[in-house]
């Protein structure tokens, strides 16, 4: 009876010996586990500045009309009512109108310690463990770019005309570090649009080669093997009417919103929701959803639900039910 007793008692001690020295290596697994996270889903925002959705339409893009035949859009998104370049991107990587992200200026000053505070698309993504990137044409955008939030980034380019060279960048980075979040910025119809005007016919040679940019990145992801697993979101800060834009300019305020990707409806026209309205701080809300990251309580952007087959319901504070 002692002898079984003691047998007992060691085949316990060598089980749990065991256990113990495989603890380290199971802790490892799962750590590696979570640097691919919810599937690695990934995430492409792309921002065309100033692109007013008639003059989208009267330009050659192929690219971007594929992907609505391939993705769920609406040419009747609204900008903030600012409608000004640095405030709106802030709002559409923060989720908030510039009245709670305090960002109110538009110019390349030098960020003050602690003037945005509020966090980003890269902050929270970055801190679910999704790798993260910016490509942008104006180096004002950088201010998203906080300490340790943005793996790679980029300014590539200084003429007026940058897509294409802020394209082959942006390109350049999905092929050497594969980012799971990443935002890129094409400046061209804005620049033109303050130079020769909104709708102008040189404009819309600008909407040309920003199309072409949106090629070079599709053609990237799918090169890559990341197509399928991508979110696409592509859309506009504003529009603009003469040789300008903002609050007192009508035709500043809408813009376009494209998204294709796993699961988004195809050739879907986001008008036929009678109910739904787009708004520029739901490229955030959108994008965490999708990410399975919780979207902040205080955010202004709502999830796009209604781009998937069959929408899910989300929580305030973003978790889905």
């Amino acid at each position: 009876m002692i002898a079984r007793t003691e047998m007992k008692s060691f085949f316990a001690a060598t089980v749990l010996f065991f256990l113990l020295l495989a603890t380290p290596l199971l802790a490892e697994q799962g750590s590696q586990g979570h640097s691919s996270p919810s599937g690695d889903k990934r995430v492409l925002v792309i921002s065309i500045d100033g692109m007013r959705p008639d003059v989208l339409l009267r330009a050659n893009v192929p690219n971007i009309r594929e992907l609505t035949l391939h993705g769920s859009f609406t040419f009747w998104a609204e900008s903030t009512k600012m409608a000004i370049t640095l405030p709106t991107h802030v709002s559409m990587l923060t989720g908030v109108s510039p009245a709670k992200h305090h960002i109110t200026w538009n110019d390349n000053r030098q960020v003050k310690s602690g003037e945005l505070t509020l966090p980003t698309l890269f902050d929270l993504a970055k801190k679910a463990g999704y790798s993260t990137s910016m490509v942008i044409g104006k180096e004002k955008l950088a201010i998203l770019a906080k300490p340790g939030m943005v793996d790679w980034l980029k300014t590539p380019g200084k003429t007026r005309e940058d897509a294409l060279a802020i394209a082959e960048g942006a390109a350049e980075v999905i092929r050497e570090h594969q980012p799971q979040v990443m935002f890129v910025h094409i400046p061209d119809p804005d620049a033109i649009g303050h130079s020769s005007g909104w709708g102008s016919p040189e404009q819309v040679a600008a909407a040309d080669r920003a199309d072409r940019g949106v090629g070079i990145l599709m053609a990237v992801l799918m090169k890559a093997g990341l197509r399928d697993k991508t979110l696409v979101i592509v859309t506009a800060d504003h529009g603009g009417s003469g040789r300008s834009h903002g609050a007192k300019v009508p035709f500043s305020h809408f813009i376009p919103w494209i998204a294709v990707g796993p699961g988004v409806r195809e050739n879907y026209d986001l008008t036929l929701e009678p109910e739904l309205a787009v708004h520029v701080e739901d490229v955030f809300a959108t994008a965490l959803n999708f990410l399975g990251i919780a979207i902040p309580a205080n955010s202004d952007g709502k999830p796009v639900l209604a781009i998937f087959a069959k929408p899910e319901k989300v929580k305030a504070s973003g978790k889905k039910e």
